[in-house]
């Protein structure tokens, strides 16, 4: 081990004394001295490993053996060996997971602790506490969900509604709470239906055209043909007394020279009633009365 050191210093004291040589074959001699050092010095300490280590006791070689023959153990082993530190662990586990919501992964550990440890009675408590709990969560989270719900019925959202409850029967399918629940929407549509003829009828029977015109244009997107024939009669009156009356209103607003007011009443008949041959004589006047109309404001 000295060898080496004394052939490193040696080249040391070389190179202090040769700082002025400056031929290639002298620096190329004083490099290769210390790579000499260098491998001699590396060769020493790698002798020095591979002697016994005549300082290890008897304990420590004990100790040594006992590693070493746990490493050979089995899984099974070690499972038999470890298995109420496991047990515990799997405990810690299941109440994290349930701690975070993730319930489904609690379940798995539960399985785990039945199959692999065979403590069936304990992984049934925590299953069905669990169980309790992703119950209790659900039902939580429904409530919440079925108040949205509510809102899309009460803005009378009929297809929105039946989409979403498409969608909570697919994130909660064993529900209670969701049993029915696209019948309950058919109910209340089929409840505003009624609402919406109860007062179409009545403003009918109270001559409010206006009203029962509006009543009537919303009323038609939930009757079948076969359910608005009980209307036809009712209906075919109301549509000919409003379509009189804005005819009217149109001829008075023309005669005051209130052409503003025609213009409204021209186009909604127009609009209302394209087909029919008073919107056609209403058509051809439009035109004079909407520049009639602009000359009126600029005057002013």
């Amino acid at each position: 081990m000295y060898i080496p050191l004394a052939i490193l210093a040696s080249a040391g004291v070389i190179i202090g004394a040769t700082k002025s040589v400056d031929t290639l074959s002298d620096e190329l001699f004083l490099a290769s001295l210390i790579v000499l050092g260098v491998v001699l010095a590396c060769m020493g300490i790698a002798l020095q490993l591979c002697e016994p280590n005549r300082s290890v006791s008897a304990g420590d070689a004990d100790k040594l053996d006992a590693i070493l023959e746990a490493m050979q153990m089995s899984e099974n082993a070690k499972r038999i060996l470890f298995r109420d530190r496991e047990l515990q662990l799997l405990r810690k586990t299941v109440h994290e997971d349930i701690a975070r919501g993730d319930f489904h992964a609690a379940l798995v550990l539960c399985d785990q602790m039945a199959n692999v440890f065979g403590a069936v009675e304990e992984a049934e408590e925590m299953r069905t506490k669990v169980q309790e709990i992703i119950h209790q969560h659900h039902e939580e989270r429904i409530r919440e969900e079925m108040q949205q719900l509510k809102s899309l019925l009460d803005a009378r959202q009929w297809v929105e509604a039946y989409q979403y409850a498409a969608r909570l029967r697919r994130l909660f399918p064993e529900s209670p709470l969701l049993h029915e629940i696209e019948q309950r929407i058919a109910d209340v549509r089929t409840e505003y239906r009624h609402n919406l003829e109860d007062r179409f009828l009545k403003s009918a029977k109270d001559d409010n055209v206006e009203q029962a015109m509006v009543l009537l244009r919303e009323l038609d997107g939930y009757l079948t043909p076969e359910e608005a024939r009980k209307f036809r009669d009712t209906a075919t009156s109301v549509i000919t007394t409003y379509r009189d009356s804005l005819g009217a209103r149109f001829k008075m607003a023309v005669s005051d020279h209130r052409w503003q007011d025609a213009t409204e009443f021209g186009e909604e008949l127009v609009k209302q009633f394209p087909n029919t041959k008073m919107a056609e004589e209403v058509s051809e006047m439009l035109e004079t009365i909407r520049t009639r109309a602009v000359e009126d404001e600029t005057s002013l």
